[in-house]
């Protein structure tokens, strides 16, 4: 049973026809709806699966926070968001999910899983974006993820063609997506034809330290929204 008057947790991912990436980000919702059994959460997508945020936000009544699950900013969190939650009051919009070390850390253990770190280092893949502070966002991400490992790590997105530029033979492959789907088929692709790895990490996917950062990132929003709730004004945090 939802609190009364909590506001109730929107959820939004990218999207994706991959029914594998679909089923572990419905996962991943399931753990936080398990770490707040008191709180609304719905998941919704922004393109390519169902419910569309556009088409769920018009039913929905009192307080909301919309949060991205998205590792880093850009496009979609500036601007589909944006357009998507329009002037609906009493909502804000929260960041995203990264940089943030447990998010870092996770990515780590999934390293580890397809076979450690070497001495020559890690590239962190990310999907890409044109926005110069999702490349920021990835600097410090690979700053985590280089403290946390012990080794040199290179930040590279998926969609940069000079990706090899500077980066040296024998580096593993470290996942900075969030579960199945496009890009996560061309790093797999990437790692295995091009750098002649045999393993590639997998996704981050419905990881407890996700969760966890999700909640953080409502709570951040709801501290921000709460006292303009009567104004009636949306609220973005991104």
């Amino acid at each position: 049973m939802s609190r009364p008057g909590a506001p109730a947790l929107v959820a939004v991912a990218h999207g994706t026809r991959d029914r594998a990436g679909v089923a572990e980000i419905e996962r991943l919702a399931e753990l936080a709806r398990r770490a707040r059994p008191d709180l609304e959460v719905r998941l919704c997508w922004l393109e390519l699966a169902e419910p569309l945020l556009r088409d769920t936000l018009p039913g929905l009544a009192g307080p909301l926070v919309v949060a991205p699950l998205l590792l880093s900013t850009g496009y979609h969190v500036k601007t589909d968001l944006t357009m998507a939650v329009g002037r609906r009051p009493r909502t804000a919009v929260a960041a995203q999910l990264g940089p943030d070390p447990r998010i870092t850390a996770a990515v780590l253990e999934r390293l580890r899983e397809a076979g450690g770190v070497p001495e020559a280092g890690v590239a962190l893949f990310a999907s890409g974006s044109s926005d110069p502070e999702a490349a920021e966002n990835l600097a410090v991400a690979a700053a985590q993820f280089a403290q946390q490992a012990g080794c040199a790590v290179y930040p590279r997105f998926l969609t940069d063609r000079r990706w090899r530029d500077g980066l040296p033979p024998g580096v593993a492959v470290a996942n900075y997506l969030l579960a199945p789907g496009f890009f996560n088929d061309r790093l797999a692709s990437l790692g295995q034809t091009e750098l002649g790895l045999e393993r590639v990490a997998g996704p981050i996917g419905a990881h407890p330290a996700v969760a966890e950062v999700v909640w953080d990132r409502y709570d951040e929003a709801v501290r921000t929204l709460l006292p303009d709730i009567d104004a009636g004004s949306p609220v973005a945090l991104g």
